[in-house]
Formats: C-alpha cells, sequence, structure tokens
C-alpha cells in the first residue's frame, strides 16, 4: 500500500469520524438543553406562549397531544436520531471501515443527511447546529473527495 493510498484511507475514515461525532455533539447537546429547559422555570417572557402551547390540543393519529407535547417530543425524538447517526457512523468507522473505504454510498447519504439538516438548520435553528451541521457537511464533502480503496488495484466499481 503506496503513502497517497494510506492517506487517502485515513482521511476518509477521520472525515467520517468528525462528521460523526459532530452529530453526536449536536445531538447530546441538544437533549442536555432540553431536559435543562424542562426542570428550570420558565422564563417570563416565555410564559404566555407555552400555556397556551399547553393548552392547545390536536388530534394526531387518533391521539390527542398539546402543541407543547408535540414540541418536546419532536424535539427529543430529533436529538435521537442525530445521536444514532452519528454513532452509526462511527461504528463504521471503528468497526466496519471497508463500507466507507470502498464505496461511497454511506457517505452519499450521510450527505444527504447532512445537507438537509443544515438547510433546515440555517433557516429554523440558532447558530450551534448550525456551525455543527456545517462543519458535517464539509467533513463528509471532503470524506466524498477522497479515491475508493481498492485491493487489487482496481476501483470498487470494477473489482464487484
Amino acid at each position: 500500500m503506496n503513502q497517497e493510498h494510506t492517506t487517502s484511507r485515513t482521511t476518509r475514515l477521520t472525515c467520517t469520524a468528525v462528521a460523526a461525532w459532530a452529530l453526536l455533539v449536536t445531538g447530546v447537546g441538544h437533549t442536555v438543553l432540553v431536559v435543562v429547559s424542562a426542570v428550570s422555570e420558565t422564563p417570563r417572557d416565555q410564559l404566555d406562549v407555552r400555556q397556551a402551547m399547553v393548552e392547545t390540543t390536536t388530534r394526531v393519529a387518533g391521539l390527542d397531544r398539546s402543541l407543547w407535547q408535540l414540541f418536546s417530543g419532536f424535539s427529543l425524538v430529533m436529538a435521537l436520531l442525530l445521536v444514532g447517526f452519528g454513532a452509526l457512523n462511527l461504528l463504521l468507522v471503528r468497526r466496519h471501515p471497508g463500507v466507507l473505504l470502498e464505496s461511497r454510498v454511506v457517505l452519499w447519504l450521510d450527505l444527504a443527511v447532512v445537507l438537509t439538516a443544515l438547510g433546515i438548520a440555517v433557516r429554523l435553528l440558532p447558530a450551534p447546529p448550525i456551525v455543527l451541521l456545517g462543519l458535517a457537511v464539509v467533513a463528509v464533502v471532503v470524506a466524498l473527495s477522497r479515491p475508493d480503496a481498492s485491493f487489487d488495484g482496481a476501483p470498487a466499481a470494477v473489482r464487484d
């Protein structure tokens, strides 16, 4: 294995790990903020809005839920999915690097998810998730720019 090939492999795996950690930090950070907010006193300027959300219910798939329940539920599920997606990528880096080195399929999926999430974040969220998702996008793009690994010198598409 030549030096350039080793560098490409290392770069692809490192960038995937950076993107994964950015997702994990975003998800864990969000969860911490939701939990702290839930156990803290509601700021005075938010009392009326929060009360209105608690008192406003809607039927979703046969279940009555307040807007506050939906807001909290969507928020926590989103955080869990960020953690899970990041952890899955870290698992691939650590236990199954060939999946990332021999094909770009997972990286294209990663890019589709983080780029879409970044677009939503830019429109609707504060700076921390924008920065972390932006980092994830850049890391995945760099990982995608590295050539696929091969065991016999042929590109993965030719071997398959």
